[in-house]
């Protein structure tokens, strides 16, 4: 048990001190107001203000207070247009979910991979009378 706890803690640390030099190689910001609260993978993210910033190949969703924030290395999903720069949710039930993050800086889109509840989320609201819904939020 005590071995567990120290390795966990290792690797928060480690994970850490990786982060933490990469939060600071930003290359570009932009901001949304999400007007729900959200999930990206397994984290879910409130309401609120968040800056999406890019990196090399890692890409930053952080909140404007900085207490919430989620890095990660999405998929390409094609390429944008000039001012096409909007982030993708999809809605099921009274859940959303981060699909897609499009910004005309990088000039390509990105696929946030489904998490698990995401899938059984979709499946589940599939055949229901509300079905799935794609929602928009743009960026500034």
């Amino acid at each position: 048990m005590k071995r567990n706890v120290i390795g966990a803690l290792m690797t928060l640390i480690v994970a850490y001190s990786i982060a933490v030099p990469v939060v600071h190689a930003q290359q570009t910001i932009m901001t949304a107001n999400v007007p729900f609260a959200f999930n990206i993978g397994d984290k879910q993210l409130p309401a609120g203000a968040y800056a999406v910033r890019e990196m090399d190949r890692a890409t930053l969703i952080q909140s404007r207070d900085g207490e919430n924030s989620v890095l990660g290395i999405y998929a390409y999903a094609g390429p944008s247009k000039a001012d096409e720069t909007k982030l993708v949710f999809h809605k099921a039930g009274d859940h959303y979910f981060l699909a897609q993050i499009w910004t005309s800086a990088r000039g390509q889109g990105l696929a946030v991979p489904q998490s698990k509840l995401e899938k059984e989320m979709l499946a589940s609201n599939s055949g229901s009378q509300g079905g799935v819904e794609t929602v928009i939020v743009a960026l500034r």
